[in-house]
């Protein structure tokens, strides 16, 4: 699968997770830190995934799921019964919204992830071994993340001092050079 991998702003959006099992717990605790408006359908639900919508005020309903029920939504997470998750791809491709199917088949996929302050790493392995995203997400140096707001500041400054675009390149290049050197000394 040819992707593009970008970051979503979902605060405020509705967000429709379909099932109510292990798949659509993962969806809906990955999709719990964003702003999101969730919303969850499923005829029944397991422990856990009843659990956190009830313990994070999450609204949901036990019951089948139709088409009007996409109405109005950003995107949608389809984590039931494989026959159901198809027929919530059709509807969502009728109203040009994407669809994540939990089989990784769908619009688009959800990569492992880990966020340490406004550092953010997600890693794809394109559905073939996704433990290994994860595995690679833990083994990753974050301390860097402690020092993005300097280097942030230092950014801003230098791109509203310096007008010419190759200039400031080079400028925020050296920035990152002595950052390096500095970390390696340390």
């Amino acid at each position: 699968m040819k992707t593009l991998p970008i970051f979503l702003n979902l605060k405020e959006k509705k967000i429709l997770v379909v099932g109510g099992g292990n798949a659509a717990f993962i969806k809906i605790k990955t999709v719990l830190k964003t702003g999101a408006d969730i919303y969850v359908i499923a005829k029944e639900y397991a422990q856990k995934t009843e659990k956190i919508l009830e313990e994070y005020h999450i609204s949901y309903e036990k019951r089948g799921i139709n088409q009007q029920d996409l109405d109005n939504v950003f995107i949608v997470f389809a984590a039931a019964e494989k026959n159901i998750n198809n027929d919530i791809a059709i509807w969502a491709q009728e109203r040009k919204i994407l669809c994540c199917k939990a089989d990784g088949t769908g619009d688009f996929t959800v990569p492992y992830h880990k966020k340490e302050g406004n550092l953010t790493v997600a890693v794809s392995t394109d559905g073939l071994f996704p433990l290994m995203g994860k595995k690679i997400c833990e083994n990753i140096d974050f301390s860097v993340g402690n020092d993005l707001a300097y280097l942030g500041q230092q950014r801003k400054k230098i791109l509203h001092d310096i007008k010419d675009k190759k200039e400031s390149k080079k400028v925020l290049e050296q920035l990152l050079k002595e950052y390096n050197i500095h970390e390696k000394n340390n």
